[in-house]
């Protein structure tokens, strides 16, 4: 016979594994952000995760290759940052997801671009 207290703790473990396993799930599609922005005209590479930056908060972190020409590179990271906006997602993600050039590197703040993919999905909207 199983006595309270065991039933209890079976229970209280198997509520906090199935809360664990929730969480522990990505709120994006880590190819799926590496394909969409591959897919933008005029990049060369793309090295992009989906990854916890603290015991809660998701991240995308990761560079993508743009052209040498610096007007052209800010168009293509511009475009890149739109491809990632465009795509679905679980809950808010920081954007740690830079753009590397022979002109130099890019981040979202370069080109007056939130840093996190809820709000830059409600500025291209």
């Amino acid at each position: 016979m199983i006595s309270r207290r065991a039933l209890l703790l079976s229970t209280s473990t198997a509520a906090v594994l199935a809360t664990t396993a929730c969480i522990s799930a990505p709120p994006m599609d880590e190819k799926e952000v590496n394909d969409a922005v591959a897919q933008v005209e005029g990049v060369t590479s793309v090295d992009i995760t989906v990854g916890r930056s603290g015991t809660a908060d998701w991240s995308l972190r990761g560079q993508v290759g743009l052209p040498d020409d610096p007007a052209q590179a800010r168009t293509v990271y511009e475009n890149c940052l739109r491809a990632i906006a465009a795509l679905p997602a679980k809950s808010n993600l920081g954007l740690y997801v830079y753009g590397k050039s022979a002109a130099g590197e890019l981040d979202p703040s370069d080109l007056g671009l939130p840093d996190s993919t809820a709000r830059l999905k409600e500025h291209f909207n």
